[in-house]
């Protein structure tokens, strides 16, 4: 599979990054400079950033430009149910832990509407920075009968709502949960935390239009990584 041309440019920042040539302050190519250097569009150089600035790697600022961020990011809850958003991903290496198919009752997560021997796909990965620090925790359960050749995907890249949408599934509505935990034993060696400590999981569920859920997802966040927040626009008066 072809990995798209703002994915290998991002990437090449992503190192810089990781390995400290840019550190946190650091300016990073307008979108003119990398449409030069590398030979793109503006729009793609522009993705390029907003990738970054959306994975909390870089923070842009309207007429000076885009800089490294620190190591906490800024996450925007609105995001979460946002389609477009959702449909990108976030920028970042996955590793995957699990994937397996298993019936409903046999999953990490359970799925909305399934009875218990209902097939499903699932698949827990944990999302690293580019400081290949341990970022989050995901886990999804998926319907088999909408995603029958998922495992076959590259599960280091995927993004399950792009997927689902190739293959025609329709997705109606986008739900959204967020659940207080503590970490336990196994996870808490995951994202290389103390056991007990709290964290912020986030639940979603995918449904189609006949109201059934295709697929649930949770994302468990490396505490003290982030800093959640909503920001919408204030209306004219």
């Amino acid at each position: 599979m072809t990995v798209p041309l703002y994915v290998q440019i991002r990437r090449v920042i992503e190192a810089k990054i990781r390995a400290g040539d840019l550190p946190p302050g650091a300016r990073l190519p307008t979108e003119k400079d990398l449409s030069t250097q590398y030979g793109v569009s503006r729009a793609t150089a522009q993705r390029v950033l907003n990738d970054l600035a959306e994975s909390g790697l870089a923070i842009r600022r309207r007429r000076h430009g885009t800089f490294v961020a620190d190591v906490t990011r800024q996450i925007n809850l609105l995001n979460f149910v946002t389609p477009t958003a959702a449909a990108k991903g976030v920028p970042g290496r996955h590793e995957v832990v699990s994937a397996r198919i298993v019936r409903a009752t046999d999953a990490v997560l359970a799925l909305p509407g399934a009875s218990a021997d209902t097939a499903v796909v699932e698949l827990v990965r944990r999302k690293l920075d580019v400081r290949e620090e341990p970022q989050s925790v995901e886990r999804h359960v998926v319907l088999f009968a909408v995603a029958p050749d998922l495992l076959n995907e590259n599960l280091e890249d995927l993004v399950t709502l792009p997927y689902l949408q190739r293959r025609g599934v329709p997705i109606d509505a986008i739900r959204v949960y967020l659940d207080p935990v503590s970490l336990d034993e196994h996870d808490a060696a995951l994202l290389n935390s103390e056991i007990g400590t709290p964290a912020l999981m986030r639940r979603r569920e995918l449904r189609a239009d006949d109201g059934s859920t295709v697929e649930v997802v949770t994302t468990l966040v490396r505490p003290g990584t982030a800093e959640f927040f909503l920001e919408l626009p204030v209306p004219a008066m």
